[in-house]
């Protein structure tokens, strides 16, 4: 078939803006009003609409003119009568049927095939009309009717009209699929305030400067919509505009580029004047591009020839900021050092927009500049194992979930160390994720295993550009941190390691994001960055000297924090004297249990620490020192733990720590039903005692039988026991010891139903407690008497005890035996009266699921009987 030759003529598009969110009913009717104001107005102007080639375009209309028709019409007559006509039309209208219009103008060369009218220049009149400022242009506007032409028809039609309002139209640039074009503007209805600027002549060619994204890209959501939102947000009412500049920080490795980039990409069509991009080397194995040397490279990329180039910074900047006014630019400056690093490439104008990476916080343009800071984290779980599945065989991760999930962790969900590991794997398909979990579980090898022999993809490399821009203080105490074993350390126990400018040092590390304050006064940093620190301070000649400091920190902390929450301890002479803490804030009861709570894991974490770091005899003792606290507060399997390990450290020195720990430990293993080997560590001890004569030692130990016993349920030997430790102190001034003795046998006189005899051992034990202020013991006997007077008959006087019991460990903060004292406390209560036994009841319930205890089965049955 014959194609017909081209004709020239003139191209009119028109689109209804929100077309497609309307109703099916409300998008016939709102079709119909089209059609309605469209061939109006086009017969006001003077172009006959039945003369007119149309084809329906779903949402809108092209419109072919005659050759007849004067091209200047459509620009002087149209607007304004398709302005009129809307009004009309829309004039007592629901929202839902009113129609805002855009309407797009070329001229050139047409044919007809058997679809319809085809030809470049009708794809152009789309291209334009679907342009993504001029859309934005019509949505900010309040008018009914935007407007766009090509250059050709502004040129050689608007340019040479007196009355076709030159003066409102705006240039921008196009860029769509093959499109890449200049356009020019009018908001026809819009408010006087909102108008174009004068055109002027283009004399900078366009760039598109940005480097490809990763197509692996996962997640990020929040981050992306953040940015997105810079740009679509007007600022408010009555304020001048700004330039939007956005920081993108964290630390090496969390994907900063990645997420700048491929937002960029997403929004490259919203800046028709092109888009700019650096990689400042802020951070890398190379110097730092200066400021100087990237506004050479971007005058010369915006057409400045090397003669007309500025010699200093200054003028260069001035210079780059004049060719970026009024243009619509993106700007990416990647990897940046500083604020005052990127600050002379920064426009001038408010219609750029700047996207910044770096690994530092940019304070000062964030102060001085507006800047909206964006701080990147790690990767959540579903998006770390996308990130995986992304670059390893997906069924390679679906077949392997538990493996997958720990590789995540190993490589703690750092977006760079998941690439790596993800690489290894990928290049290694005989190498399952469970052996490549393997070979990183040991921390020693960590980032050997996460090294794939090229710089930029090697996390130790990577981290050490961090490491080599940080001052000499910073960089110190970021090598002694890798000596510190717990998950976190505070600003005292850090200058304690590092001086007295380790709280200068941390607050230039953090905003280096090496290590992160992710609680007020709590400053850690994740695995890898800890391998790292370690690396360094292997062979640093101070490391001995500051992991003693630091042991003898905490335990001279610990031991204080101790004496505050139980005054009354057997054993003290036996750990000897303590470094007095360093400005420590720990000076009562409630402070030495917050301190307890919050260093508890550091504690146990140092026992292995100091061991290996030829303090045995300071390790035994970090332990001794929290079992206390890890007693009251419920942690039994901690306190287990921390035994286990300090046993481990002094097993076979037949001296007195290893005597004190085995018998702390049998006793806590014991709670835990683990009775054989109770009697063993018991066992041991007494033979270190009886080795060394130390009468005090043995008194202790039969007292510690007398617990295990007692919670195997073997009252007659528990008994036995309690007695020899009676006899032992009985001639002695020892008031606790006294107290201890007497209320050890009066509990199992009592577990024997030898009431009588039991009772008055009790009452005795109770005075001496309360003359000597010895809290814990006092609430310890008072359970027994209320058990005493319950098994008596004497319900409302054991209830009495078991309350003052309940004060007194709610005060102490024990909540273990609080909870066993609130559950006595509600069978005394049962028969007298029956709703507070209820509500003791469920408070023992609560208690004992908040530290996982399993009396929590018991107490459950017993509330579902009631």
């Amino acid at each position: 078939m014959d194609v017909p030759p081209a004709v020239h003529r003139t191209v009119l598009v028109v689109d209804v803006s929100a077309f497609g969110e309307r109703t099916n009913l409300d998008q016939l009717t709102v079709r119909r009003g089209l059609y309605e104001s469209l061939r109006r107005a086009l017969e006001e102007a003077g172009v006959s609409w039945d003369e007119c080639h149309r084809e329906d375009r779903g949402d809108g209309v092209l419109v072919v003119i005659p050759a007849t028709v004067a091209k200047s019409l459509l620009v002087e007559r149209l607007p304004d009568r398709l302005v009129a006509a809307l009004r009309a039309y829309n004039a007592g209208r629901p929202e839902n049927e009113r129609i805002r219009l855009r309407l797009s103008l070329h001229a050139g060369e047409i044919h007809h095939d058997e679809h319809g009218v085809a030809g470049r220049s009708v794809n152009l009149a789309f291209r334009l009309l679907d342009a993504a400022e001029f859309k934005q242009a019509h949505a900010r506007s309040t008018g009914l009717l935007a407007l766009i032409t090509s250059t050709w028809f502004f040129d050689e039609v608007v340019w040479h009209s007196a009355t076709a309002g030159r003066d409102t139209f705006r240039r921008i640039r196009v860029v769509a699929k093959e499109t890449d074009a200049e356009a020019w503007v009018r908001l026809v209805d819009a408010e006087p305030g909102v108008r174009a600027k004068p055109p002027r002549p283009a004399v900078i060619p366009v760039l598109h400067q940005l480097p490809p994204s990763t197509r692996q890209f996962v997640g990020r959501d929040a981050e992306l919509a953040g940015l997105t939102r810079l740009i679509d947000e007007p600022g408010e009412a009555g304020e001048p505009a700004g330039l939007v500049v956005a920081t993108i920080d964290g630390m090496a490795g969390i994907g900063k580029t990645a997420l700048a980039l491929t937002w960029a990409h997403r929004v490259r069509d919203q800046f028709p004047d092109g888009q700019l991009h650096v990689n400042l080397r802020g951070f890398d194995e190379q110097e730092p591009m200066d400021a100087d040397q990237a506004l050479h490279g971007f005058l010369q990329a915006l057409g400045v020839s090397a003669q007309a180039i500025p010699a200093d910074v200054d003028t260069k900047s001035a210079l780059y900021r004049s060719l970026l006014a009024e243009r619509r630019m993106l700007i990416v400056l990647d990897n940046a050092r500083s604020s005052e690093h990127v600050r002379p490439l920064l426009p001038g104008n408010s219609t750029c927009v700047v996207v910044i990476t770096s690994r530092n916080r940019m304070v000062s343009l964030l102060v001085r500049d507006g800047a909206q800071r964006i701080a990147l984290g790690v990767l959540s779980d579903a998006d770390a194992l996308a990130l995986l599945a992304e670059r390893v065989d997906r069924r390679r991760v679906e077949a392997e979930p538990d493996a997958a999930a720990e590789l995540v962790e190993l490589c703690v969900h750092l977006p760079m160390a998941l690439s790596v590991a993800a690489a290894r794997a990928a290049s290694q398909p005989a190498l399952s994720l469970d052996g490549l979990v393997q070979e990183l579980r040991d921390e020693h090898r960590r980032l050997d295993v996460l090294d794939l022999g090229e710089t930029d993809l090697s996390l130790r490399a990577v981290f050490s550009w961090s490491y080599a821009v940080l001052g000499v203080e910073a960089a110190r105490v970021f090598r002694l941190l890798g000596i510190h074993p717990g998950a976190d350390i505070c600003p005292t126990a850090c200058r304690v390691l590092a001086g007295d400018q380790a709280p200068t040092a941390l607050r230039e590390l953090t905003g280096a994001h090496l290590v992160t304050e992710y609680l007020p006064g709590r400053f850690r940093f994740h695995d890898l960055l800890r391998a790292y620190a370690a690396e360094l301070v292997r062979t640093d000649t101070e490391r001995h000297a500051a992991a003693i400091r630091l042991v003898e920190h905490y335990l001279g902390t610990a031991l204080l924090a101790d004496r505050l929450i139980q005054p009354h301890r057997y054993g003290r002479g036996d750990v000897g004297p303590a470094v007095r803490p360093v400005d420590s804030a720990v000076d009562g009861y409630d402070t030495a249990m917050a301190w307890f709570t919050v260093e508890h894991a550091t504690l146990e974490a140092l026992v292995g620490f100091a061991a290996e770091n030829g303090l045995a005899d300071r390790a035994w003792r970090l332990a001794w020192a929290a079992t206390t606290f890890l007693r009251r507060t419920g942690r039994w399997s901690e306190r287990v733990a921390i035994l286990r390990t300090a046993l481990a450290v002094v097993r076979g020195s037949g001296d007195l720590g290893e005597a004190a720990i085995s018998r702390h430990l049998a006793t806590a293993v014991s709670r835990l039903g683990q009775f054989e080997e109770a009697g063993e560590l018991l066992d041991r001890s007494a033979e270190i005692y009886l080795a060394r004569h130390d009468n005090g030692g043995s008194f202790k130990n039969h007292l510690a039988f007398t617990r295990v016993l007692d919670a195997r349920d073997d009252h007659h030997r528990a008994f036995n026991h309690a007695r020899t430790a009676w006899e032992m102190i009985r001639d002695s001034d020892d008031q606790l010891g006294h107290a201890d003795a007497l209320n050890a046998m009066g509990r199992q006189l009592c577990l024997l139903a030898r009431h009588e005899h039991a009772q008055p051992l009790c009452v005795r034990a109770l005075e001496l407690y309360k003359s000597i202020g010895h809290q814990e013991g006092e609430a310890d006997v008072l359970l027994n008497l209320g058990d005493i007077e319950r098994a008596l008959g004497r319900d409302t006087t054991a209830a009495k005890c078991y309350e003052r019991a309940v004060t007194i460990d709610r005060r102490l903060g024990d909540r273990y035996w609080e909870a066993v004292s609130l559950e006595r406390l509600a069978y005394a209560l049962k028969d007298i009266a029956n709703a507070r036994a209820a509500a003791a009841l469920h408070g023992a319930l609560l208690i004992y699921h908040e530290i996982g205890h399993p009396h929590e089965n018991r107490v459950r049955a017993g509330l579902m009987s009631a």
